[in-house]
């Protein structure tokens, strides 16, 4: 690619003025990519295990908020007859059971410890015999509630949560039980015609919708419903969830849901207002049911959404958690959905969308991980130097217990959005400085999972290298290089046709495939043929990729915030931001 054509060229996949100052000639070999899944998969076993509190009957911590003491503050709802931290009660707990098995299927461990025993019991505690899980509702309208109610979130939580009982321990029993929640599920579906609908994820109780408080939009947002359909019919092969899944996609499309404004997502343009979580949830499930039914209505009206979301946010990986919203700030639950809504749309749509996975995960997901480095621990001591010196070192052995979950709401380059709320290290979710409210920390893992999981992809006739990340894989071991560096080695574990994947955005006669260290000619194969081809690979083969690494730095007016006019910049080498202007004042996440 000639210093010209550069710009034009990833114009194509980055928005703003481009700036090229350099272009690294595609190598040889080269150290290996810092970045470890595993090591992020180990480290979210480390705050699965410490955020229950086992004193509670492991009820789960939302109310986090780690540069204030105590970090655990429940604030929104005070603790009461019902849970000591309410708004976990149904939500944080159902998201962080999923994450167990996963996070422990990455680091190589296969039994479940008492924590994770105890958070399945308490979610699938919420079930009764109609099917339905009951809660007390102030995960869901953010206030304090009367009694339980019937919650369609966390319902649609514990079929997943069945299922893949069923899939990974052939327990028979949970497939039954399933079987029994997706028909609750269905009894309670509004009909319209063929197409179906909830109230967003409002309550039910005796016919009615608690439309209160949150739910006053929420209920007037998109269910969780769609995708806990498609991977319970999956995994549990029943296809009549599937018929559902297909029925509320429907209902979706042609906006049978009443009452949603402009919360409803604009069919032509993708676009919608309001909390983006709630979008993302729903529309990720749409992108998995029309690739798995390979249906382009369904990927279209899915792909719109999820490029309108982009597009409010920035290409390395930042998304709002608002539509407008007040100040610049992410939140990792959507960081979560993007990276599965990719995934998706890279196999049903175009590989391209592998590019946005691997940018989401290097830049915001690894660098949103929350550890006690020496530039928190220096700005917790400073911000809480009037207490006493045993209190501070105390509140932070107890953050260790919080290490690897996730800081949920930085701003572009600072895990302190929130830095006069009243003060620094402030008690308080929304107050301390650093939001980590417990919603957030599990869907980081599931954006982890997601990654590690589809990083290399075993089909019948071939495997593919999808994404630019170190992966120990039963078909393929594979090595990814820095990202200045641009490529990655495979070692085949099994003989086949193997397809490795270079970025979308580099020039594709700058890319070098080698083989036991011979150049090969690059033949192009795969969908859209995005993939270098290798065929007849033997095991025990070194397969070596690599391509030109551009160096640019990108400029634009980020758009979530209404009328505000801010450039920001971004200084990329290849998919790596390495600064960001202006730079973070607190704990900067860049340069």
């Amino acid at each position: 690619m000639s210093e010209s054509d550069a710009p034009r060229r990833l114009g194509k996949y980055f928005r703003g003025s481009l700036t090229v100052s350099e272009e690294n000639a595609a190598g040889e070999a080269a150290p290996p990519d810092p970045l470890d899944l595993v090591a992020m998969a180990r480290a979210g076993l480390n705050y699965l295990r410490g955020n229950p509190e086992p004193a509670r009957h492991h009820e789960c911590r939302f109310a986090l908020g780690p540069l204030g003491i105590p970090c655990h503050y429940p604030e929104w709802v005070r603790p009461n007859e019902y849970g000591y931290d309410p708004i976990s009660l149904g939500d944080t707990d159902s998201r962080m059971e999923w994450q167990y098995r996963h996070m422990r299927l990455i680091a190589g461990e296969t039994d479940a410890c008492p924590v994770e025993r105890a958070v399945r019991e308490r979610v699938l505690g919420y079930l009764r015999d109609d099917g339905f899980a009951w809660i007390n509702p102030s995960a869901y309208t953010g206030r304090p509630e009367k009694g339980y109610y019937v919650g369609t979130w966390t319902t649609a939580k514990a079929l997943v949560t069945l299922t893949d009982i069923y899939r990974h321990d052939g327990d028979a029993a949970a497939r039954r039980r399933a079987r029994k929640v997706f028909e609750a599920l269905r009894r309670l579906a509004q009909w319209d015609g063929d197409r179906t609908w909830y109230m967003g994820i409002a309550p039910w109780r005796d016919g009615q919708w608690l439309l209160a408080n949150w739910c006053e939009q929420h209920g007037r947002n998109y269910p969780f419903i769609v995708e806990p359909l498609v991977h319970y019919g999956e995994g549990c092969d029943d296809p009549e969830a599937l018929d559902l899944a297909r029925a509320f996609t429907e209902g979706f499309l042609a906006g049978s849901q009443p009452d949603m404004g402009s919360q409803r997502i604009d069919p032509e343009s993708g676009a919608y207002t309001g909390h983006v979580h709630l979008h993302t949830h729903g529309i990720w499930g749409v992108a998995h049911l029309g690739t798995l039914t390979s249906n382009k209505r369904y990927l279209d009206w899915a792909r719109r959404a999820y490029e309108f979301t982009v597009a409010c946010g920035t290409d390395h990986g930042w998304y709002p958690e608002f539509i407008p919203q007040q100040e610049y700030r992410t939140e990792v639950c959507v960081v979560g959905d993007m990276i599965s809504l990719g995934v998706w749309l890279a196999q049903g749509v175009s590989p391209s969308y592998w590019d946005h996975v691997e940018r989401t995960v290097r830049n915001t997901l690894a660098r949103s991980q929350f550890f006690l480095t020496d530039a928190f621990v220096d700005l917790f001591r400073r911000i809480h130097s009037h207490r006493p010196g045993l209190e501070v070192e105390q509140a932070l052995r107890e953050l260790r217990r919080l290490e690897g979950g996730f800081v949920a709401q930085a701003n572009f380059d600072d895990w302190v959005s929130y830095p006069g709320n009243p003060a620094l290290g402030a008690p308080g979710t929304a107050n301390n400085g650093i939001h980590m409210m417990g919603c957030c920390p599990p869907e980081g893992l599931r954006a982890v999972w997601e990654a590690w999981r589809w990083a290399v992809q075993d089909e019948r006739d071939e495997v593919r290298v999808n994404l630019a990340l170190s992966r120990e894989h039963p078909a393929a071991r594979v090595v990814a290089w820095k990202p200045e560096d641009g490529g990655y080695e495979v070692t085949p574990l099994r003989a086949g046709r193997f397809l490795l994947r270079p970025p979308a955005w580099a020039t594709r006669e700058g890319v070098v495939l080698s083989r036991n260290g011979a150049a090969c000619p690059v033949s192009w194969s795969g969908p859209e043929n995005a993939y270098v081809l290798c065929p007849q690979v033997e095991r025990g083969e070194i397969l070596r990729i690599s391509w030109p690494v551009p160096c640019f730095t990108q400029t634009f007016t980020p758009s979530s915030i209404k009328d505000r006019d801010e450039r920001v910049s971004f200084d990329w080498i290849g998919p790596q931001v390495v600064r960001i202007h202006p730079k973070g004042k607190h704990l900067p996440m860049f340069g």
